[in-house]
């Protein structure tokens, strides 16, 4: 999905199975969902990332996914709604919701262990003073 596809299904002249929208969100089906039922909940406002959003929007925006996965969670026969929020590929702030029903169905987020050192090296860093 590209950045222009995402603004066409905000402005509407991409059609969509839409779940639901408000003045600065749109929920639709996934093209290629990873599960049935996988929604992505983009926002109105083209933002490179969720980092990138106002601490306003970015509020507004989880709002919006916590009302959608807990109605999810009631209306689809799942478990859990994992949330995934990659932010690479796709150049428009955006959130995909995933109804599951087991461990496993969702890929993980196991990478390569650190050493103690690169830990502690790490934690340092980031608790370093930085943008607020």
């Amino acid at each position: 999905m590209t950045h222009a596809t995402l603004e066409d299904i905000v402005n509407g002249s991409r059609a969509v199975h839409e779940i639901e929208r408000d003045a600065n969100h749109v929920a639709f089906l996934a093209n290629r969902p990873v599960r049935p039922g996988h929604t992505v909940v983009v926002t109105s406002r083209v933002a490179d990332s969720v980092a990138d959003l106002t601490e306003a929007e970015h509020a507004a925006l989880w709002q919006f996914v916590h009302r959608l996965s807990r109605r999810m969670r009631q209306q689809l026969p799942c478990e859990r709604v994992c949330v995934q929020v990659i932010g690479w590929a796709v150049r428009h702030a955006h959130v995909h919701l995933i109804p599951t029903d087991a461990p496993g169905q969702v890929a993980g987020l196991d990478g390569e262990p650190l050493s103690r050192a690169e830990m502690e090296a790490m934690a340092l860093r980031l608790r370093a003073n930085g943008v607020s």
